[in-house]
C-alpha cells in the first residue's frame, strides 16, 4: 500500500496546501460576485484586488464584468475616484456622468456604475464593482448590500492571509527540525554506593530485632471495646425502700407508699408485673366501653343528619 500524499507545509506538501489555500479563495469570490450579481439584478459584477500596484480581477461574474485576469483601472474613471476617495461611488448615467469613461461605457453597453472600495488599515486593496446595462439601475438598498458583501471579501481575505503566516511558521519549525542536532555527551553510568546498601540493611535488622523481642499483643491494635459511661443522672435515681420502685434524688418512698403511710396503712411491696396506683388511672380510661369511646363521632353525625333532615323540610 502507497503512504498517503504529505500535507505538512513543506516541499511539495506546503505547496499543495498553499494551492489549495488560493483556490478556496477564488471559490469564495466567485461565489460573492455571482451573489452581488443575482441580489442587484446587475449585468455584471466584479472583484479586483491589489497585486503589485495593479488592479488584477480574481471574480467575475455575468457578461458586462471583465474577465478573470484582466487589469481594471484603478487610475482613472469612476474606480480610480472610488480609490483615491476610500467611498462608495455610484453613476447613475453614464451618458451624462464626467466621471466615468463614456467610450468604454458604450462599448461594453453599460450605463449604471457603482464601486465599493475593499479597505484594510486604511489602505485600499482591492475594488468591488456592480455593471449594468440600463440607467439608474441601482438603489440605496444596492449599495448596503453590496457594502456587506464587500466585508464577506475582506474576511475572507484576512483568513487568507492568516493561514499563508501559519504555513509559514509551520515551515520554518520544519525546518530548524530537520537541521541535524549536535550529539550530546553519553551519560556516566550511576555509581551503586555499597555503603548506602550495608547501612539500610543493618537498619533493617535492627527493626526486626525490636519487633521479634516484643510480645504479640492482640487486643493492642484493636479499638477500646469497653462498655460506654454511664450517665451521670443515672446515679441519682433511687428505690422505693417499700416497693421498690425507682424514685428520684432525696425521696425514700415513692408517691404511693407515701400516701398509705399517711393513711395509717402499711405500704406493700408491689409484685413485678403489677404498676403502682397513681399509673392504674391511665390504665382505666383504656377499659372504656365503644360507645364512650366514639361519643365525638356520633354526636357528629347525630348533627350532620339532623342538618338535613332541616334542609329537605324547608325545601318541601
Amino acid at each position: 500500500m502507497l503512504p498517503p500524499p504529505s500535507l505538512s507545509p513543506a516541499g511539495d506538501g506546503g505547496k499543495s496546501l498553499a494551492e489549495m489555500a488560493q483556490r478556496d479563495l477564488d471559490a469564495a469570490l466567485q461565489l460573492l460576485a455571482e451573489r452581488a450579481q443575482y441580489i442587484t439584478g446587475a449585468s455584471g459584477a466584479a472583484i479586483a484586488l491589489l497585486q503589485d500596484s495593479e488592479m488584477i480581477c480574481r471574480a467575475s461574474a455575468g457578461p458586462s464584468a471583465p474577465a478573470l485576469g484582466a487589469e481594471v483601472q484603478a487610475k482613472s474613471s469612476l474606480t480610480g475616484e472610488s480609490v483615491r476617495t476610500r467611498q462608495v461611488l455610484r453613476c447613475d448615467d453614464a451618458e451624462t456622468d464626467s466621471r466615468v469613461n463614456r467610450e468604454s461605457c458604450r462599448a461594453l453597453g453599460i450605463k449604471s456604475v457603482m464601486v465599493v472600495p475593499l479597505l484594510r488599515e486604511d489602505k485600499v486593496i482591492g475594488v468591488f464593482e456592480l455593471l449594468a446595462d440600463r440607467a439608474n439601475a441601482f438603489e440605496e438598498r444596492d449599495v448596503t448590500a453590496l457594502e456587506r458583501l464587500a466585508e464577506m471579501v475582506q474576511t475572507g481575505l484576512e483568513h487568507a492571509d492568516a493561514g499563508k503566516r501559519a504555513l509559514q511558521e509551520i515551515a520554518a519549525k520544519n525546518d530548524q527540525a530537520a537541521q541535524p542536532k549536535p550529539s550530546e555527551p553519553a551519560q556516566a553510568p550511576a555509581q551503586i554506593d555499597l555503603a548506602e546498601i550495608e547501612k539500610e540493611k543493618d537498619t533493617s535488622a535492627a527493626v526486626a530485632s525490636v519487633l521479634a523481642s516484643e510480645p504479640a499483643d492482640p487486643t493492642a491494635l484493636k479499638p477500646d471495646q469497653s462498655e460506654p459511661p454511664r450517665p451521670p443522672e443515672l446515679d441519682k435515681v433511687r428505690n422505693c425502700e417499700a416497693c421498690g420502685f425507682p424514685v428520684s434524688e432525696g425521696r425514700t418512698l415513692c408517691l404511693d407508699c407515701e400516701a398509705a403511710r399517711l393513711s395509717g396503712e402499711s405500704p406493700a411491696p408491689l409484685a413485678s408485673s403489677q404498676a403502682p396506683a397513681f399509673l392504674t388511672q391511665f390504665g382505666n380510661q383504656r377499659k372504656q366501653g365503644w360507645l364512650g369511646s366514639h361519643i365525638y363521632t356520633i354526636g357528629t353525625v347525630l348533627i350532620v343528619v339532623l342538618t338535613v333532615v332541616l334542609l329537605l323540610l324547608r325545601l318541601r
